[in-house]
């Protein structure tokens, strides 16, 4: 989501009139010019806008679940792969790992939304959970392939009647019990207006338990390195 604070209408069904973005970009526009490819996770506004659509390379190789196909392509992308299981490019092995946004009726209402493991040899693995909330699947993902390194987007976002769409600070706990040694990143936290748990609030969280540890948690802009 490449657009300027507030040029996006608030997420629809939810009890928020905020417009998005709630922050501004920590690079400049130019810095998306020059990247060797692109993974979109599912084609939600805050994930992929109109303002990325005209600033990013149409030749830049993108990678996407396979529902998401023919919308890059007439959006004029001319390099999309569809990975319905794997694929493999540059050495790395991408994994797609089916999720689903929602739990009960909200499930079709946000479509498809696919999480990804990259991995290599040498490197290890990143499992790109995206925003999916916690469920069985998920699980048996993080137990089956113990991922070195997770992102989690646990903004706790919320819909109408209290419908929860991604992880919560609660996940956390539960992914540490079956998959200890993955090192978590929590993210998708302060920019978006029906994103109820801000990054103060998970730090509290994780403080009055004891485990500060237990998760990166970066600030805008702010680059980690493993």
């Amino acid at each position: 989501m490449l657009s300027d604070v507030g040029e996006l209408p608030p997420v629809p069904f939810t009890r928020t009139f905020r417009r998005n973005p709630l922050t501004p970009l920590p690079v400049p526009l130019p810095f998306f010019e020059d990247m060797d490819a692109i993974l979109l996770t599912h084609r939600h506004f805050d994930h992929m806008d109109k303002k990325a659509i005209s600033v990013l390379n149409k030749r830049t190789p993108v990678f996407c679940q396979p529902e998401d196909q023919a919308f890059l392509r007439a959006a004029g992308f001319l390099n999309v792969q569809a990975i319905q299981n794997s694929f493999e490019w540059c050495g790395i092995q991408l994994k797609r790992i089916k999720g689903q946004h929602a739990q009960g009726i909200f499930t079709k209402l946000l479509g498809p939304v696919s999480g990804f493991i990259l991995s290599t040899a040498a490197d290890g693995s990143i499992y790109l959970v995206s925003d999916c909330v916690y469920a069985p699947a998920i699980e048996e993902t993080f137990r089956e392939n113990q991922p070195d390194i997770a992102i989690l987007h646990t903004a706790r976002a919320q819909l109408l009647f209290g419908t929860i769409i991604t992880m919560t600070a609660e996940d956390i706990l539960r992914i540490r019990e079956v998959s200890p040694a993955t090192r978590i990143v929590a993210v998708h936290m302060d920019a978006i207006s029906h994103c109820t748990l801000k990054r103060q609030q998970l730090r509290t969280f994780l403080k009055e338990r004891s485990l500060e540890n237990a998760a990166i948690i970066p600030e805008d802009g702010e680059v980690i390195a493993f």
